[in-house]
């Protein structure tokens, strides 16, 4: 694949949102949503069913306009202008093939819709995920169809890959290999930036440069993943010692199971951390991505209420 068509520039970012509200009737769906992605990585969107991911992907895509706030692809409004989508593929959750029959059909019309297209790679990946040449693309199962447009992803060369629930319907396997290729593939051309759009949190946490987590139309948090689950912490032990350890910290949850008690805890401070993993009486761990933005949202959710009350 040619790595030097697309030249990263650290630390920028590719795609930014600016305060963005987008209401359908009685439903708002974004609001006053500003974040950035940043350029060269791979980005996690991740958030609930609901939470705005699509709607924001179909603003970003060009494909409806934002009641309020703009979106710039590479510092050029996206909708309605050609030459800042050409910088953009975007892989939606329902394929859609309109009149084209088999795969050398799509790949045709790829070769014009993508500047950077890649048709000896496109080739390797249709290979990789084991799909027939020769079969109609209607007939495919789901895993097929969803694995065709992923090679179609990774070979386009695009600046801003976009890939909305990539997993569906793909098997252990495949879900796995796509995360493997995705990675390579961000090695090989590190100037290309990837978003991943998903609910499925643990499951693309490992591929991840940096992660937006979203909720009810805004903006969460956002970060590395490491630097997300910065200040957080699972504590697990004899009861009675991490019940008195953790006293003065706000727990988020706890569970109890075989005379152990698992507290996951919100720390004060990098010193908090320190203690507690050089204390033998208790085991420390990470709180994990798809945990903490349960957290984070169950906190939400009980300060929206408090505040209705």
């Amino acid at each position: 694949m040619p790595t030097d068509q697309i030249k990263p520039t650290p630390g920028s970012a590719l795609l930014r949102v600016e305060n963005v509200s987008r209401r359908f009737r009685s439903t708002i769906a974004l609001r006053d949503l500003s974040l950035s992605i940043p350029r060269g990585q791979i980005v996690g969107l991740l958030g609930r069913n609901g939470a705005g991911k699509s709607t924001l992907l179909r603003i970003a895509g060009g494909m409806l306009q934002p009641n309020a706030g703009s979106v710039t692809l590479d510092g050029e409004a996206v909708f309605d202008r050609a030459r800042a989508l050409g910088k953009l593929c975007m892989i939606g959750d329902t394929p859609d093939y309109g009149a084209l029959s088999k795969i050398d059909d799509l790949l045709y019309v790829c070769r014009g819709l993508f500047p950077h297209w890649d048709e000896a790679y496109a080739r390797e990946l249709i290979a990789r995920f084991e799909l027939p040449l020769k079969k109609r693309m209607k007939t495919f199962s789901r895993g097929m169809q969803t694995a065709l447009m992923l090679a179609i992803g990774l070979a386009s060369g695009a600046e801003l890959t976009v890939f909305d629930e990539p997993s569906l319907g793909l098997d252990a396997v495949m879900r796995e290999r796509f995360y493997d290729l995705l990675i390579a593939d961000r090695q090989r051309c590190p100037g290309r930036t990837f978003l991943l759009s998903t609910h499925l949190i643990d499951e693309v946490a490992r591929v991840l440069d940096f992660a937006i987590l979203l909720d009810a139309g805004h903006e969460l948090c956002s970060g590395t993943v490491a630097e997300l689950q910065q200040g957080y912490l699972s504590l697990s032990g004899e009861p009675a010692v991490v019940r008195a350890l953790t006293e003065d910290l706000v727990v988020l949850k706890e569970e109890e199971l075989a005379g152990t008690l698992i507290r996951y805890v919100k720390l004060r401070s990098a010193d908090d951390q320190a203690a507690f993993e050089a204390d033998a009486r208790i085991r420390t761990a990470s709180v994990s991505l798809q945990r903490l933005f349960v957290f984070l949202t169950e906190e939400e959710e009980a300060e929206r209420h408090a505040n209705n009350a």
